[in-house]
């Protein structure tokens, strides 16, 4: 099978950037990151056309083109089918509110927990950029710290608001931390908690303070090297999560760990409570309540579920 020129489209968001380049990465190609649609559509396949050739130094390849949600740019990804003649056109679909757009029929693959048909790659859970390699390699990065700590180790991943709730508040993280603090010190471990792009800075200080009576340790993510959250990943007993991040949910999935979601209607859309109920159903989750028993799963693996039937694929057409 001839190697494929991979291409992975830029995105503002970090889960959505970090889903792409993971799944590249698990195909075991090379790839290049290129960037999103402009506003001059003409210009913007004139770049990819030339970037081609040089890539290719003129001579015939096929293209793998992963893109996915986070920027309304399906329909001009779906023309590069007409560019390119031998192109694969992949979508990662994470939370997609509306109805699905026109033109992901165009798509070769799509990847989603929401839809069906047959064009798509059913999932229980969204695709990320770990992989066991990187969590032991963290793990042992990492061992001198997180080992240090009383067991068992929560892991609090933090979300926040998104385009259609925005009730991650003071007054939500207020009655949020109170159920963790419960849950905690009745298990008389520690807390590890890590916050994200979305996390208001007002309610994560309030958060903070309220758990000042258990302990923790807080690290920003942004202020860390990521090698950090993936050792948190690696060495937590047990994740809380808020249901407003699939990403986390679904990474933490991949560790076969008990994964605890908050589902409070305040700081949660219908959407993602539908979606995490996907994981709920699988059992990787459970509802954040007062009470916690352990409980085991087979993990996750949407991303190399996804990059099997890609390989798939590329061997049918003899790329």
């Amino acid at each position: 099978m001839l190697v494929p020129l991979v291409w992975v489209v830029d995105s503002a968001y970090t889960g959505e950037l970090n889903a792409r380049i993971g799944l590249a990465e698990r195909l075991g190609y090379s790839y290049e990151v290129i960037p999103m649609p402009s506003s001059h559509h003409g210009h913007y396949n004139l770049v990819l056309k030339q970037r081609y050739l040089r890539s290719t130094q003129g001579n015939k390849q096929k293209l793998l083109i992963i893109s996915g949600t986070g920027e309304e740019t399906i329909a001009e990804i779906a023309d590069l089918k007409i560019l390119f003649e031998d192109c694969l056109n992949v979508y990662l679909a994470s939370i997609l509110p509306d109805l699905p757009h026109p033109r992901l029929s165009e798509y070769d693959l799509v990847a989603s927990p929401q839809f069906k048909g047959t064009n798509i790659i059913p999932l229980i859970s969204v695709l990320h950029n770990l992989t066991p390699a990187i969590l032991s390699k963290a793990y042992q990065q990492h061992q001198d710290y997180f080992n240090t700590l009383p067991k068992p180790v929560v892991a609090l991943l933090l979300g926040g608001n998104t385009r259609y709730c925005d009730g991650f508040n003071e007054a939500h993280v207020i009655k949020l931390a109170k159920r963790i603090a419960k849950l905690v010190s009745s298990l008389g471990g520690f807390l590890v908690i890590t916050n994200s792009r979305r996390t208001p800075a007002s309610a994560l200080n309030t958060l903070l303070t309220c758990l000042d009576g258990i302990s923790h340790f807080f690290f920003d993510w942004q202020q860390k090297d990521q090698s950090f959250y993936h050792a948190l990943l690696a060495h937590a007993d047990l994740f809380i999560i808020t249901g407003d991040s699939l990403s986390m949910c679904s990474e933490a999935a991949f560790t076969g760990k008990p994964v605890l979601v908050d589902l409070s209607e305040d700081a949660t859309e219908n959407y993602h409570r539908e979606l995490v109920g996907k994981l709920i159903d699988y059992g990787a989750v459970k509802v954040l309540g007062d009470q916690y028993e352990s409980w085991s799963y087979l993990p996750l693996d949407p991303t190399g579920d996804v990059a099997r039937v890609i390989e798939s694929r590329l061997s049918e057409v003899g790329a």
